[in-house]
């Protein structure tokens, strides 16, 4: 099935809906589509939304990798397992979002050579937004 993506104020580009195996693939019909607007696919609340650019490997776990843009969502509503984009202490970091039964907040790497980094009462911390899509070059 073939899809044309908006890229924003350009020219749409062609899509090819459905599954795209890596090995064998099935025959492909161009007489069926419809259009796309990525910005809108990729950036549904555009009003609330940022995105920066991941360093390091502390979410390598979630597929999240050093390079890659990343679109956080600043309106959406934070729940737990999220990753988020969170400010401690002065810095950015990426992590997934965890509380304790107690209430603390932990601060979770998806990498095993990092720690969960427990926020402390003395701490500041602030959550700046969930991350909603991941895009890298290849």
């Amino acid at each position: 099935m073939l899809n044309k993506i908006n890229a924003s104020e350009g020219e749409p580009l062609r899509l090819f809906l459905g599954t795209a195996p890596c090995g064998l693939s099935p025959n492909v019909s161009e007489d069926e589509g419809t259009e796309l607007n990525f910005a809108r696919y990729w950036v549904p609340n555009p009003k609330d939304s940022y995105s920066v650019i991941a360093t390091g490997d502390s979410m390598e776990g979630a597929r999240i990798f050093a390079g890659d843009m990343l679109v956080i969502d600043a309106g959406m509503e934070t729940r737990e397992g999220h990753i988020v984009v969170a400010w401690l202490n002065g810095e950015l970091t990426v992590k997934r979002l965890h509380r304790r039964d107690d209430g603390t907040v932990v601060l979770m790497p998806e990498n095993d050579k990092y720690a969960p980094i427990v926020v402390g009462d003395h701490d500041e911390m602030r959550i700046l937004g969930v991350v909603t899509s991941v895009h890298r070059k290849l």
